[in-house]
C-alpha cells in the first residue's frame, strides 16, 4: 500500500495553499501522485485535510483513493497513523509513505524502497545527512506507526531504518516560498 501524506497545516508556506502552487506547471501536490501513479501497487491513499482540496482531482486521476484526516491540526503522526491504520484495514504487507510536499523524488528511489519491503522492514531515504521520508514499513511495525502523534510523524522509527540512499536535490521538501521560488526550474 502506498501513502502520500497531503493533509499538512502549511504554516511557513503563508496564506496560500502549499500544494495547490504552482511548481514547474503543475500543481505542487500532484508531482509525487504522478510519480508514484508509475509504481505497482495494491492501494494508493492521499491523505488529505478536506475532500475539496484542488489536487482531488489529480490524485484520483493518478489511481489513488482520498482519506481525511479529521486530525490533521495535530501534526503529521496523526496522518501517519492513519495511514498505519489504513493498511491494517487493507491488511496490507508493507506501507510506503510518501509527502505530497517532495515533488523531485525520483521513480527509481521509490522502486528502491519498495524493492526492500518485507513484512518486518524499516527502510528511509538518506539524504547523505538524515534518514528521512519517504519510507517503507512492515505490517510488523504498522502497531508502533498507529501510536504516531505530533509533528515527527514516524521519525522515531525511522532511526532503526535500513537506509536508501536519494542525492539531497531530489528529497527536498518544500516548506516556505522561498523553497518554491528556489527550486522551480
Amino acid at each position: 500500500m502506498i501513502a502520500l501524506l497531503a493533509a499538512g497545516q502549511s504554516q511557513r508556506f503563508g496564506t496560500a495553499d502549499k500544494l495547490s502552487a504552482d511548481l514547474n506547471g503543475t500543481m505542487l501536490g500532484l508531482h509525487a501522485s504522478e510519480m508514484l501513479a508509475a509504481l505497482l501497487a495494491d492501494q494508493r491513499i492521499v491523505i488529505a485535510s478536506s475532500e475539496d482540496h484542488p489536487c482531488v482531482g489529480g490524485w484520483r486521476a493518478a489511481g489513488f483513493e482520498v482519506a481525511i484526516n479529521p486530525d490533521a491540526a495535530q501534526g503529521m503522526g496523526t496522518s501517519v497513523a492513519l495511514a498505519a491504520e489504513l493498511a491494517v484495514e487493507a491488511k496490507a504487507e508493507t506501507l510506503l509513505i510518501a509527502l505530497a510536499d517532495m515533488p523531485f523524488v525520483p521513480l527509481a528511489h521509490f522502486r528502491a524502497l519498495a524493492a526492500q519491503a518485507t513484512a518486518s522492514t524499516i527502510a528511509a531515504s538518506h539524504n547523505g545527512a538524515a534518514r528521512t521520508p519517504p519510507a517503507v514499513f512492515g505490517k510488523e511495525h504498522f502497531a508502533a506507526l498507529m501510536q504516531a502523534t505530533g509533528h515527527r510523524g514516524a521519525g522515531a522509527l525511522l532511526s532503526e531504518a535500513e537506509i536508501i540512499s536519494c542525492p539531497h536535490d531530489q528529497l527536498a521538501d518544500i516548506d516556505t516560498l522561498d523553497d518554491l521560488k528556489r527550486l522551480t526550474r
